[in-house]
């Protein structure tokens, strides 16, 4: 090899140290010196020469971005909304008995089933045994089997008389009634009573009435707050104090207030409170009175609201308040989240107070007014 190297140097005139290298490492060196020239060879054609026109199937194509579209809900009627939330009642308890009672004789299987079910829908005991007797009595009349159809009448009997005692100046503002109509609202802790006053005071808004609310629930901080995010949102003038100030100047104020703007209605917040603390119950008692220094007949309404979700509990709440302050109405709530729904006929029946307002969401729209007849036929799955 050696060799070799040497007579190519000699042919080449090139020095004989050249013959010291290795044949092998000359030879891959002129395959590698080769290779790149030809790859510079063929990016200087490749930039030199023109451009071929792109063809249609190969021109990119921007597709314009459709508009987004803006998804318009229908609003739902308030029957769809109340039969909507309370379908985990319906379902879980009227519904069930209304597949049991359907096309069926009430022999005493279905009436222990029946039994069963309706010792779990938190009507009052008494309510139930009565209820009880009256489908059995039914099973005499053959041509009479509209058992949902009897359950409603039967429901219906028991607060028809409580719910005629509702004022409609509570929801139907009239400019020529004299106002301030004031409207102290009570609760326990979570039963929605903050937000409840923020729906009802956007609706008497809207109406166009003035409105003038009292934040007298002076321990806490966050009521206030949520409460005055409500009243921005409706536009309407809020009475609030320093916290831990004293709920009854609060009222006092607001009522004041709204004297003086000639308001049409005045809603009065209070804090919530366990109806078993008598010292609690005393000051709301004093915050009641304590308004009639401004406007002897103030407050016009008192307004328990009560959680649906506590189902027979609230019977108790109700009674404890009623004792104390006189009510004049209920606002029942929350009742999409609950299967106790039905709890309100044994609730109206014992206190004989109406409710005024029920509650099936969280928009303004899911508060309306309390109407018996889509009530009980939502509850009772009875398509009108």
């Amino acid at each position: 090899m050696n060799n070799i190297a040497g007579q190519i140097s000699q042919s080449l005139n090139l020095p004989m140290v050249l013959s010291e290298i290795d044949f092998l490492t000359i030879f891959l060196l002129i395959i590698l010196a080769v290779f790149i020239l030809l790859k510079f060879i063929n990016l200087f054609r490749k930039k030199s020469s023109p451009k071929e026109p792109i063809s249609a199937k190969e021109e990119l194509v921007v597709e314009a971005k459709p508009e987004a579209k803006v998804e318009v809900v229908p609003t739902l009627s308030w029957e769809k909304r109340l039969f909507k939330g309370l379908s985990k009642t319906r379902s879980e308890v009227w519904g069930r008995i209304g597949s049991i009672v359907n096309g069926k004789k009430l022999d005493d299987d279905v009436v222990e089933e029946l039994e069963e079910i309706l010792f779990t829908s938190d009507l009052a005991p008494a309510l139930v045994d009565e209820l009880l007797e009256d489908l059995k009595a039914m099973t005499a009349k053959e041509d009479d089997s509209d058992y949902l159809g009897h359950i409603k009448q039967f429901m219906k009997s028991k607060m028809a008389d409580s719910q005629e005692k509702v004022n409609t100046e509570l929801y139907k503002f009239d400019k020529s009634f004299q106002g301030p109509k004031v409207i102290m609202i009570v609760g326990v802790n979570g039963a929605g009573k903050t937000t409840t006053i923020g729906k009802l005071a956007t609706k008497l808004k809207s109406q166009g009435a003035t409105v003038v609310v009292g934040a007298c629930d002076t321990f806490r901080a966050a009521a206030v707050e949520q409460l005055e995010v409500w009243c921005k949102r409706a536009d309407v003038e809020m009475v609030r104090a320093a916290e831990g100030a004293d709920p009854t100047g609060v009222a006092f104020d607001a009522v004041a207030k709204a004297k003086e703007i000639s308001a049409d209605y005045c809603i009065i917040d209070t804090a919530g409170r366990l109806h078993t603390k008598s010292n609690l119950m005393d000051e709301l008692a004093k915050t009641k009175k304590v308004m009639s220094k401004v406007l002897p007949d103030a407050p016009h309404e008192t307004l328990l609201v009560l959680d649906a979700i506590t189902g027979q509990n609230a019977l108790r709440q109700a009674e404890e308040f009623n004792k104390v302050l006189e009510l004049t109405g209920l606002i029942f709530t929350k009742c999409d989240g609950s299967a106790k729904a039905g709890s309100a006929v044994s609730i109206v029946q014992s206190l004989n107070v109406p409710i005024v307002y029920i509650g099936v969401g969280e928009d303004v729209e899911d508060l309306n007014i309390f109407n018996l007849d889509l009530f009980l036929n939502a509850l009772l799955g009875i398509e009108a």
